[in-house]
C-alpha cells in the first residue's frame, strides 16, 4: 500500500505539472494574440485624430458628412473593427460608420460614456462596456481630435469581443480548458463560457456595485457571482466550479488593466493514475512471480513430494466431504418433493371435496325436510364428485406418462356446462355473475371426457377464486372454431396475471398463491390439453383480468 500511494501521489503530481504546462502555454499563446490584436486595433484612432478632413469636419460646419461617413465605413471595413464614429465637444454622434444601418449611432448622445470624457479631458482611452443600442459587449478605444491644440471632439473605435470568443478556436487552446479577461472591477468582460460573461468570481460590496451602476459601463446589468471555490496545493492555484476542478493560470493584459486566467480541467487527475498503477501492479507481480520461481526452483525435492502428498490428502477430504454434501441435498430435495408433491393433492381434491361438504350439509337439510326427490338428486351429485376425486388422483400419472387412449367426439356445450354445474356452488359462494356461454352443440371436441372436464372445472374455480376481493366480479366465455380445432376461453375480472408470472404459471409446484397448493393444477392441466394434441394458454386482458385460453382439435361437423 505504501509503494502504490508513493507511484499515486509522484502520478498526480506529474500529472498537476503537465497541466501548468499546458495553461502557462495556452495563457501565453492567448495573451500575444489578444494583445496584438488590441493594439493594432488602438492605433487606427490614432491616425485618424491626425487625418485632416477628420479635422476640419470636427472643427466646422458638417456639409461633408456624407464623404466622412464613407470614409470611416471604408476604414471599419478594411480593418474589421465593428463601428467607427465621431463625438463632437459635447459628446453627440455626429459621423459614423454605420450611418446608413437601422441603429445607426448617428445623433445618440454619448457624453455620459468615461470613454469620452477621458478622452476629450486628452487620454488615450481604451474602455469595456455594453454598447447602448446592440447590448453587444466591445472594446472602445478613443482619442480626442485636436484643432490648434484645442480638443474639439473625440473618435472612437469599437471592437466586438466575440470576435477573440470565436477566434480562439484557431489558437487550439479550447480542448479541456476555458479562459476569462477579468477586468479591475473584478467583471469577466470576455470568456468562452456564456454564463461567466458580465459576471464575477468575486463577492461585491455595495460600493463597488454602486460604481458600476453609476458608470453604467454594464447599463442596468448587475454581476452575479459564479459559485466556485479555490484552494492552494504545491504551489498551484486551484478553482472549483459546478463539482470540476481546475487549475488556474493567470497573464496581465496589456490594455485595459485586465488579466487573463486560462483554466485548465485536472477533474480526472485521481483517475488518470489508473493506467500507472495497473502497470505497477503488473510490474510489481512479474518480479514476485520471478521471485517465487526462482526460489521454488532451488526448493528440495523432498518437500515437493511432501506438499504432493499433503494436497493429495486435503483433496481427498475435500472430495469426500463435497459427496457427503451432495447426497445430503438429493435428499432434502427428495423430502421437498414429496412435500410438495402431497400439498399439490391437497390442492388438487380439495375443491371437489369442499363440494362435497356443501352437498352433504344441503342433504341434511333436504332429509330432514322429507324432500327425497332433492336429496335423491345430491346423492347423485355426491356420488359423482367421489368418483371425481379418484379420477384427479389418477391424473398426476400424467407426470409419468401423459399417454390418452381414451379420446372421444365430446359436445363442447355437455363438457362446459357440467363443468359449470360442479363448479355452482363455488361461484355463488364467491358472489361470481356467471354469463352463460353460447356454445353451437355440433361442436364436437376430440379429448378424453373425464379429463377434459376435470380442465375446465379446474380453470372455472381458479377464475372464482382470482376474483375474490374484487368489486366487479364477472366469469364469461368465448367459443369459436375454424381450421379442425375448437378455440374456447375463460375471461374473469380479477386482478389478471402479474406479468413475471405469466411464463412459469403452467409449470410443475410453481403457484402464486399464498396459502393453497403450488401449482399442480395449472401443470396437469396444461399437461391434459397437450396430450388431446391441443394448446392452453393465458395472457391478461386490455380492460383488466386474465383469459385462459383451450385449443384442441375438433370433429368435422360434415363427416
Amino acid at each position: 500500500m505504501i509503494l502504490l500511494s508513493i507511484v499515486f501521489c509522484y502520478g498526480r503530481t506529474h500529472f498537476y505539472n503537465q497541466a501548468e504546462q499546458k495553461a502557462t502555454q495556452q495563457a501565453t499563446q492567448l495573451k500575444h494574440y489578444i494583445d496584438t490584436e488590441l493594439t493594432r486595433f488602438s492605433k487606427i484612432p490614432q491616425l485618424l485624430t491626425y487625418n485632416n478632413p477628420v479635422i476640419d469636419f470636427v472643427s466646422t460646419e458638417q456639409n461633408n458628412d456624407k464623404a466622412i461617413n464613407n470614409y470611416l465605413a471604408d476604414i471599419q471595413q478594411a480593418s474589421g473593427a465593428s463601428d467607427i464614429y465621431i463625438l463632437d465637444s459635447q459628446g453627440a454622434v455626429i459621423g459614423s460608420s454605420n450611418w446608413q444601418a437601422d441603429h445607426t449611432f448617428l445623433g445618440s448622445d454619448l457624453s455620459f460614456r468615461p470613454y469620452f470624457k477621458r478622452a476629450f479631458a486628452g487620454e488615450k482611452v481604451a474602455y469595456f462596456a455594453l454598447g447602448m443600442r446592440t447590448k453587444e459587449r466591445g472594446i472602445y478605444f478613443s482619442q480626442a481630435i485636436y484643432n490648434d491644440s484645442k480638443a474639439v471632439g473625440v473618435i472612437v473605435l469599437k471592437v466586438n469581443v466575440n470576435k477573440f470568443e470565436s477566434d480562439r478556436q484557431l489558437l487550439n487552446t479550447s480542448h479541456g480548458s476555458h479562459f476569462y479577461v477579468q477586468l479591475a472591477d473584478s467583471v469577466l468582460a470576455i470568456s468562452d463560457m456564456q454564463t461567466w460573461r458580465l459576471n464575477t468570481f468575486s463577492a461585491l460590496d455595495i460600493t463597488q456595485r454602486r460604481d458600476i451602476s453609476q458608470r453604467r459601463a454594464y447599463l442596468d446589468h448587475q454581476p452575479e457571482l459564479i459559485a466556485h471555490s479555490n484552494y492552494t496545493s504545491q504551489r498551484l492555484n486551484f478553482r472549483t466550479i459546478t463539482d470540476r476542478n481546475y487549475l488556474a493560470v493567470e497573464e496581465k493584459l496589456r490594455f485595459l488593466d485586465a488579466t487573463l486566467t486560462v483554466l485548465v480541467d485536472v477533474s480526472n487527475a485521481n483517475l488518470a493514475q489508473l493506467p500507472r498503477l495497473i502497470g505497477f501492479i503488473v510490474v510489481y507481480l512479474i518480479i514476485i512471480a520471478l521471485g517465487y520461481g526462482v526460489l521454488r526452483r532451488f526448493a528440495g525435492v523432498k518437500k515437493l513430494v511432501y506438499s504432493h502428498h499433503s494436497l493429495d490428502k486435503e483433496l481427498n477430504a475435500h472430495t469426500q466431504a463435497f459427496e457427503s454434501q451432495q447426497a445430503a441435498l438429493v435428499q432434502s430435495t427428495k423430502l421437498a418433493t414429496i412435500g410438495q408433491l402431497s400439498m399439490g393433492f391437497n390442492h388438487e381434491i380439495n375443491h371437489p371435496l369442499n363440494t362435497i361438504n356443501t352437498y352433504l350439509a344441503s342433504a341434511k337439510r333436504l332429509l330432514a325436510k322429507g324432500k327425497f326427490e332433492a336429496l335423491n338428486e345430491n346423492l347423485q351429485l355426491i356420488e359423482t364428485l367421489v368418483a371425481r376425486v379418484h379420477k384427479i388422483v389418477e391424473q398426476l400419472n400424467y407426470f409419468k406418462d401423459s399417454s390418452v387412449t381414451n379420446i372421444t367426439a365430446l359436445p363442447l356445450h355437455d363438457a362446459v356446462f357440467n363443468a359449470i354445474e360442479i363448479n355452482k356452488a363455488q361461484l355463488k359462494q364467491d358472489n361470481i355473475s356467471l354469463i352463460e356461454p353460447q356454445i353451437d352443440k355440433s361442436i364436437k371436441v376430440l379429448v378424453d371426457r373425464t379429463c377434459f372436464e376435470e380442465v375446465l372445472v379446474n380453470l372455472i374455480a381458479n377464475a372464482s377464486q382470482a376474483m375474490q376481493g374484487c368489486i366487479n366480479r364477472e366469469l364469461s366465455f368465448a367459443v369459436s372454431s375454424a381450421d379442425g380445432h375448437a378455440k374456447f376461453s375463460i375471461k374473469d375480472t380479477g386482478p389478471g396475471i402479474e406479468i413475471h408470472n405469466i411464463e412459469n404459471i403452467f409449470e410443475p409446484f410453481y403457484s402464486t398463491k399464498s396459502v393453497d397448493g403450488l401449482g399442480l393444477g395449472l401443470s396437469i392441466s396444461k399437461q391434459i390439453i397437450s396430450a388431446f394434441n391441443g394448446t392452453l394458454t393465458a395472457q391478461n386482458l386490455a380492460h383488466g383480468g386474465a383469459e385462459f385460453i383451450i385449443t384442441v382439435p375438433c370433429e368435422d361437423p360434415t363427416s
